[in-house]
């Protein structure tokens, strides 16, 4: 059940992505060129939670999530309000190896919180 509830929040989390990069921008920050951390940590959080569902062939894994950042940035040149910026995927691409990292120092994370005792009842 655990491992249904992370793949559902896995696809909402693509759909978030999808919402807020097309979408009118939501965040704004002083820092000069601080949107590159709001992508580094989204697509890190992104690579790590499905790093948790695939476990085999995770370059393949990185690739998806890599050209699914790409993809939005070319999607963002057909909306009125963005505009496509290569390094917002560079960002991007940062982020899921980030994300890579942690998840493997962090492997099975569904299986663990499956294991705890509140659950298993």
């Amino acid at each position: 059940m655990i491992e249904r509830l992370w793949r559902i929040a896995g696809w909402l989390g693509v759909a978030l992505t999808l919402v807020l990069s097309l979408g009118p921008p939501a965040f704004h920050t002083d820092l000069h060129q601080g949107d590159k951390l709001t992508h580094l940590a989204g697509y890190a959080v992104l690579m790590f939670w499905w790093a948790q569902l695939i476990t085999r062939q995770r370059w393949r894994l990185a690739a998806a999530v890599i050209l699914f950042g790409v993809a939005i940035e070319f999607l963002q040149s057909l909306t009125p309000n963005r505009e496509p910026d290569t390094l917002d995927a560079l960002a991007n691409s940062a982020g899921v190896l980030l994300g890579w990292l942690v998840a493997r120092f962090l492997p099975n994370l569904p299986g663990r919180i499956a294991a705890l005792p509140a659950l298993r009842r």
